[in-house]
């Protein structure tokens, strides 16, 4: 496969559910439709409770390149990539988490993924994944042709295989890669084509230092892969607090681990700043409460509140001095 395909489909997300599938035997039907469409066999979980309902529900999201997003939850089950469904020659990568953990068997050994542990495997090579029995787990993870890793990565093996424990040296960059596609998945579709190719080479990047972080550590400072889905990652948890008052550099660069003068370098990379771009996104978040017709049987002061205002005074003051109007113009 080649990830920079300029024929590859466009992005879509499509969603599968046990509950969907025809028939009575749900397990059986999702069974050949992993095989056909994932290369995949499933089987029941040997220690499951036979009396309850077998439950399967899953997002996937094409994000181009031929590299797709994933978020699963079933009841325990076997996941096999077997000698007999590796002749279909494919040799895409893989990077998930399992909230709960798993068990991995491959023929040279066993290998326990800790909960919230992330594990990079291969189609190329012949392996067995094994979730806990007893309870559904919860699963997202990167699917991605080999060969746009092995641009990256010379040395990359045919069919790679690496567990990263929390702690371990790629983690870091393993985790950012995941959250970053799940926030890349989630606007896909609205992403101009040259966004979306942009945050496809990020996320090569860095699953890429994940495996090899001694290459990571030998690129150049300031990339955008080591800036861009970092800070689109804190411009999104600062959209979802906007209705705190108290919100601050600090806390927001104590939520993602970093030091408020990291934070600042990152903003600073776009051109802005955490406060400026904080009272811009207050300031675009009331116009569109009050212009929305579903908003207009609330009080302004409300709305203010909405958007991290404790004083109606200071809202109208910072609205008017944004769009030249007051908030009751706006509606």
């Amino acid at each position: 496969m080649d990830c920079n395909d300029p024929l590859a489909a466009p992005p879509s997300t499509q969603r599968l559910d046990s509950r969907d599938l025809p028939g009575r035997d749900k397990f059986a039907a999702l069974r050949d439709m992993s095989r056909e469409l994932m290369g995949f066999d499933l089987q029941r979980h040997g220690r499951a409770d036979p009396s309850r309902p077998f439950a399967f529900s899953s997002t996937v999201t094409s994000l181009g390149g031929q590299m797709l997003y994933g978020r699963t939850t079933h009841t325990p089950l076997r996941g096999l990539r077997t000698p007999a469904l590796m002749r279909d020659g494919l040799d895409d990568v893989y990077l998930c988490r399992v909230d709960d953990g798993m068990l991995v068997r491959r023929p040279d050994g066993e290998f326990t993924v800790p909960p919230g542990g992330l594990v990079l495997s291969s189609k190329a090579r012949a392996h067995e994944s094994i979730t806990p029995p007893g309870r559904s787990t919860t699963s997202t993870g990167i699917l991605m042709p080999r060969a746009g890793l092995a641009q990256l990565v010379p040395q990359l093996e045919e069919a790679p295989f690496l567990l990263l424990p929390p702690g371990a040296c790629g983690a870091p960059a393993a985790s950012l890669a995941l959250a970053y596609a799940e926030l890349v998945a989630g606007s896909a579709a609205a992403l101009p084509p040259a966004d979306l190719q942009r945050a496809t080479a990020h996320l090569r990047e860095l699953i890429a230092g994940a495996i090899a972080p001694a290459w990571a550590a030998a690129q150049p400072p300031g990339r955008d892969a080591e800036i861009a889905p970092r800070l689109a990652l804190i411009q999104r948890d600062i959209r979802a607090r906007l209705d705190w008052p108290g919100l601050d550099l600090h806390h927001v660069a104590r939520l993602h681990h970093l030091t408020p003068r990291k934070v600042q370098r990152l903003f600073a990379h776009q051109g802005t700043s955490f406060s400026d771009f904080l009272r811009e996104a207050r300031m675009e978040h009331a116009r569109a409460l009050l212009a929305d017709p579903q908003h207009r049987h609330r009080r302004v002061l409300e709305i203010a509140l909405d958007c991290g205002f404790d004083d109606i005074s200071a809202f109208s003051r910072a609205f008017r001095r944004r769009w030249g109007m007051t908030p009751s113009d706006a509606r």
